[in-house]
């Protein structure tokens, strides 16, 4: 049987039949006249090819093939009324729900602990699968993703972007390096050796373009693949790495490292976190939750107040210890 030739609307009409057992309950029960679900009755009975109810004195009574149908028919109404619910309503309390998170190497140590902590608190039963952004090749934002990128650029109109974060880059190196005192100048600058993140993509326009369009090159000493480990490279070497000025803050003492400015005007190339998500869940419940939670988080970490206090020694050592929660401006 083709599912194009059923009005779905009569499955319904038979499930409120199947229920109430008679017609003038069933059309009060979902709000019909009587004439009404008569009629469906009778569109029910040639699609199936079978009477469904005969009537007895007692009522209605279900053929065995109305029987046989029955758990089916509830079995597909209860999943589309549970898919609807997910797009208009949300209790993270008891939700099941599989969410997608695809961020950038420079969220894994910063907002990732802190998101996954308030997950498990307000969600006990919410799984968060997090992944790495995808390649060229792959598709760059599916729907149901959320997608933490730095210094993106949408691709049409089946996409939303909100920016949670901008930050100058500096040029991050150890607490007692020879370049940090005095103003460092381009040619200081193209002496230093650099360190390079070979997966931290900070924007759309490298600072080593900027350099090849002056005519000059920097010299990187050494690559390493994430961000883990580069507080204790420069905190042990006379490296030098160009970072955004805050991240540097907030994940090195001051006697470990120090930023100093750059050289050069970096017009338009920042460190600019973009949450990316599809337009089809711009108004789906749940996924409005989980972007809340991010903008929140990220607002918190970022926090002037988190600044002053690491600096100072005082952040929390656990996750439970934190100040209670401010909203993101």
């Amino acid at each position: 049987m083709n599912l194009r030739s059923i009005d779905l609307n009569l499955l319904v009409i038979f499930d409120a039949l199947m229920a109430e057992k008679g017609i003038t309950r069933a059309a009060k029960a979902i709000g019909m006249t009587p004439s009404a679900v008569s009629h469906a009755l009778n569109r029910l009975r040639q699609t199936f090819g079978d009477p469904l109810f005969d009537r007895t004195p007692t009522g209605m009574v279900p053929t065995r093939r109305a029987l046989e149908l029955i758990p089916f028919v509830r079995a597909a109404l209860h999943s589309l009324r549970h898919g609807i619910a997910l797009q208009h309503e949300f209790d993270p309390e008891t939700s099941q729900r599989t969410f997608n998170l695809r961020q950038s190497d420079f969220m894994s140590d910063c907002l990732l602990p802190r998101l996954c902590a308030r997950v498990r608190a307000e969600a006990p039963g919410v799984t968060l699968i997090v992944g790495q952004l995808p390649d060229a090749d792959e598709d760059p934002y599916a729907a149901g993703d959320i997608q933490l990128r730095v210094g993106t650029r949408l691709h049409g109109p089946a996409y939303r972007r909100k920016r949670i974060w901008r930050d100058p880059f500096a040029v991050a190196m150890r607490s007692d390096h020879p370049a940090r005192t005095g103003t460092l100048t381009l040619d200081r600058f193209l002496e230093l050796p650099f360190l390079d993140v070979s997966s931290a993509i900070v924007d759309r326009r490298s600072l080593d373009e900027v350099l090849r369009d002056r005519g000059v090159t920097r010299r990187t000493a050494v690559t390493i693949p994430t961000l883990a480990g580069v507080v204790a490279v420069l905190a042990h070497t006379d490296l030098c790495a160009v970072l955004p000025q805050r991240w540097v803050a907030l994940y090195s003492a001051p006697s470990e490292l120090t930023t100093v400015l750059l050289p050069i005007p970096l017009r338009g190339i920042e460190y600019a976190v973009d949450m990316i998500w599809h337009a089809s869940d711009e108004s789906n419940a749940g996924h409005r939750w989980l972007r809340r939670l991010i903008v929140e988080e990220f607002g918190v970490l970022y926090a002037p107040t988190a600044f002053q206090e690491r600096r100072v020694g005082h952040l929390p050592s656990r996750l439970d210890e934190a100040p209670p929660l401010a909203a993101a401006s």
